[in-house]
């Protein structure tokens, strides 16, 4: 063959020279170096990861006689024989086109014999996933127990494809994306030793075009080999990639940003007809887009990407335009764009239709599209108060949906505008009181001795009460003036007459929220009344009667009561009252009466 292709010519012939797999090499070469050889393994991960390659390495390293950190040494008798093409110790078989439940049995039965050069004999499936249901039952027992010789290595890019019997029967290997960083590194490697010449953001471009394959990455690094030129630029990987014209995609970003259509739609159309694919254009679009968001919300944004400088200074201009949400909106339209670009006969009415509804947030009633408007005003609204607060005059403004076209409007309606009215000056604070002022207010309040006696002191009024059910728990027979400037009535001894039923309400109440849940069941359908300094509570059943009696439980009682009202607690059955009506009615009296003697 009179040419090898890069990803082939530069293949990794060791661990030492795989990158992005790390966690996969130190476990392999650990169970290389201790002797603890599975017998069947799983590589599982994307295209262009290292999957097969590893799988080649392995099956070499575990026959090697000499084997260097874990690595095939290459020179031993047995690592020449396995070198070869026609060696039969490893037996790579590609499940896509052997799926059949007859090419297993066929590998069933020569799994039996031993190998020739090695102390394994490997083989490797690749894309085993395609198999057959029938073919995997078949594989099932021998995977499980295959005989001592024999390693199997599955790969696959779809393990979700596979039964559940075969992924227990495997040691799984996850295989993840490599980095852009460690590809652009390989790849300088490979043109410095191939003898390119190149630029760096070109080398970085190559990498991120991989989107973390390896095998993808080269291939494009393969391609931009062939271009001739002395050099190798940024723009001639933009070329080589098919991409769209950077200038023009801008241009459009900045228009959908801007919330100019007409802009929009023009960069539209000239992207559109530059010749690619509108899935193409529309992947361009959005790149630009995400890497507007990393600049935006990313302090090191330029690491990240790794742009050339005047782009990476084009990105953070266009990045000024909006905020995170606005972008990320119309990055959201775009990916979905992407996906129903693949079901649609008129890609360009749907990329034209996308690049409108971006540029037109007021035509779009989503969350997002809100969200936007409303920080906008805000914004707006911001901005005018601190330009009030400076003294600035500020124009009103008026919507342009209500506002009259100039040549309707009557020549005696126009007149000049009126400036803005000056805002109000601020009104400066209190000044606050002096040390002086102070001093002698303290010195005229009255001493703590020389305050009434709380007896003397007014009730609350009824608003300040505290209340159950909506009602005041005290009723008082005197209120205050509303006004200061009211005539003064007389002083009279203000009495207050105790409800006895709110008040045992408030008993109730206080019980529940101590969590006495007894108490507050027994005391539900008691009757009370107050008999001069006495609160007596009627009871139903005995029961209830003789828990409420104990003591612990009349104490609880009476605190709660002497919070409220200083009134003694006393209990009695129905039918049997602790005070008779004669008793409550002479009381009733003297309270009315006032002292008087009152005679049988």
């Amino acid at each position: 063959m009179s040419y090898l292709a890069i990803y082939r010519k530069f293949r990794p012939k060791t661990f030492d020279e795989l990158i992005g797999q790390e966690h996969i090499v130190k476990t392999l070469t650990n169970q290389i170096t201790t002797g603890r050889i599975g017998h069947a393994y799983l590589f599982c991960g994307s295209r262009g990861t290292g999957k097969t390659t590893t799988a080649k390495i392995f099956a070499k390293a575990i026959n090697c006689e000499t084997p260097i950190n874990g690595s095939p040494c290459g020179v031993c008798p047995t690592c020449k024989a396995l070198a070869e093409q026609n060696n039969l110790d490893i037996l790579e078989i590609d499940a896509a086109s052997n799926n059949r439940v007859d090419n297993v049995r066929e590998l069933r039965d020569k799994v039996q014999y031993p190998p020739v050069a090695g102390r394994y004999k490997v083989y490797i499936i690749d894309e085993v996933h395609m198999l057959s249901t029938e073919a995997f039952n078949a594989l099932l027992k021998t995977l499980e127990e295959p005989p001592k010789h024999a390693v199997f290595i599955l790969a696959t890019t779809e393990q979700h494809k596979l039964p559940a019997t075969i992924l227990s029967r495997c040691m799984r290997f996850d295989f993840k994306l490599v980095s852009d960083k460690e590809i652009a590194s390989l790849i300088k490697r490979i043109y410095t030793e191939v003898g390119v010449s190149y630029e760096d953001d070109a080398v970085m471009k190559i990498a991120r075009s991989g989107e973390g394959s390896v095998r993808d990455a080269l291939s494009v690094a393969d391609l931009c080999v062939s271009i001739g030129s002395e050099k190798l630029t940024y723009s001639g990987v933009i070329e080589v990639l098919g991409a769209s014209d950077n200038e023009k995609t801008y241009q459009l970003a900045k228009a959908v940003l801007a919330g100019n259509m007409t802009a929009a739609v023009t960069a539209a159309e000239e992207v559109a007809a530059s010749g690619k694919s509108v899935a193409l254009c529309s992947h361009d679009v959005a790149e630009i887009f995400k890497n507007l968001l990393i600049v935006k919300t990313c302090s090191s944004g330029g690491d990240v990407l790794g742009l050339p400088a005047s782009e990476y200074e084009s990105l953070r201009a266009l990045s000024d335009l909006a905020d995170e949400r606005g972008i990320l909106r119309v990055l959201e339209i775009f990916a979905d764009l992407e996906s129903d670009l693949k079901y649609s006969t008129h890609q360009k009415v749907l990329f034209i239709t996308a690049v409108l509804k971006a540029a037109l947030p007021k035509e779009d009633y989503s969350m997002d599209s809100l969200i936007e408007r409303v920080s906008k005003l805000e914004k707006q609204i911001l901005s005018l108060t601190e330009k009030l607060e400076k003294g600035v005059t500020v124009a009103p403004l008026a919507a342009p949906s209500q506002t009259p076209a100039q040549d309707s409007v009557p020549p005696e309606m126009v007149t000049a505008a009126t400036p803005a009215p000056a805002p109000a000056p601020a009104l400066a604070p209190a000044p606050a009181p002096s040390k002086r002022k102070i001093a002698e207010e303290e010195a005229q309040a009255p001493a703590f001795d020389e305050l009434p006696p709380l007896d003397a002191l007014t009730p609350p009024e009824e608003d300040d009460q505290p209340s159950f059910f909506g009602a005041p728990a005290f009723e008082t027979s005197q209120k205050r003036p509303q006004a200061e400037d009211a005539p003064q009535a007389p002083a009279q001894t203000s009495s207050i007459e105790v409800n006895p039923t709110r008040l045992w309400g408030t008993v109730i109440r206080r019980l529940r929220a101590d969590k006495n849940i007894m108490l507050w069941i027994a005391c539900q359908d008691a009757s009370t009344r107050i008999v001069g300094d006495k609160l007596e509570v009627t009871l139903d059943g005995n029961n209830e009667y003789n828990l409420l009696t104990k003591a612990d439980n009349v104490a609880t009682i009476q605190k709660i009561g002497d919070e409220s009202a200083k009134l003694k607690v006393v209990f009695a059955k129905r039918g049997e009252r602790e005070i008779d009506e004669f008793e409550s009615d002479i009381e009733t009296a003297k309270s009315i009466l006032g002292n008087v003697t009152v005679e049988d």
